[in-house]
């Protein structure tokens, strides 16, 4: 299989996907809403390249696209920076103050206030219910059809299946999904909105609190982890830590200690 890439002839084994490919070779191809851990979704459509088979040129997004034949890419034309160009400015106005969107609107020359601003929250690239499904919170899903199309919970409603891993927060692109600690208890605001309200442990050791009131054992099993033992929910990490160093001490210093019946002997 002959894969060239802007003009560059590359290694690639069949299935690989345009973008895997790309990375491998150090081009790089701007996306909003992938991530190796989680299935291609092509929500976001920034990752889209010009793919030559045969005689035939189309536009692919190159995040979910399998190379199986002879193909030649091209992944930074002026049609493509132009059509990214233009995503952008659609997408700025739902998260105008997002870091991540001027950057990519500073290296495609995008005009932010081309747009009015809609301040949603949002740019739907989809990967905070993905990874909510993944990892077994079953909390976010993708509601409505065509523009009205958003993030969102059952019925609208704060949800009690949340577990708090709080891995939507982590895996948002333009961090507005926010987990917030408070009086006892863990809140994950999806685009201003309380999308759940979890009890947090107690720590019996200094009464701090720390993670959620949850079972991890379906969250272990979803990762494929379920033959590891769960963490002591009892205690909080910092004084499992404190412990741990206290008894790895004790234990270093017991092999010094003399026994009841042996004396020193004075030099």
């Amino acid at each position: 299989m002959k894969i060239v890439l802007n003009g560059k002839e590359v290694a690639a084994k069949e299935g690989q996907t345009i973008l895997e490919v790309a990375r491998a070779n150090g081009v790089n191809i701007p996306t909003l809403c992938y991530v190796p851990a989680l299935d291609a979704a092509a929500m976001c459509r920034l990752c889209t390249v010009e793919l030559t088979e045969g005689r035939r040129t189309k536009l692919v997004t190159s995040c979910n696209y399998p190379l199986r034949r002879d193909a030649e890419i091209q992944t930074d034309t002026d049609a493509l920076r132009n059509g990214r160009r233009l995503l952008i400015e659609l997408l700025a106005p739902r998260c105008p103050d997002s870091v991540k969107l001027q950057e990519l609107a500073a290296e495609y020359g995008a005009n932010l206030k081309r747009f009015p601003e809609s301040n949603q929250d949002c740019v739907m690239c989809g990967l905070c219910a993905r990874v909510c499904e993944r990892v077994g919170g079953r909390t976010l899903t993708l509601s409505g059809r065509g523009v009205e199309i958003h993030v969102d919970t059952a019925f609208g409603r704060p949800s009690e299946l949340c577990i708090g891993c709080g891995a939507c927060a982590q895996i948002c692109p333009v961090n507005k999904i926010q987990v917030v600690d408070e009086d006892g208890f863990r809140r994950v605001i999806v685009r201003g909105q309380e999308a759940s309200r979890i009890p947090l442990n107690k720590c019996t050791s200094c009464g701090k609190f720390f993670g959620p009131v949850i079972s991890l054992s379906q969250v272990m099993a979803n990762l494929g982890e379920e033959k590891v033992p769960p963490p002591n929910q009892s205690v909080c990490p910092e004084c499992s830590r404190h412990n741990l160093a206290i008894r790895m001490a004790q234990r270093h210093f017991e092999q010094y200690e003399l026994a009841p019946h042996e004396t020193v002997e004075e030099v």
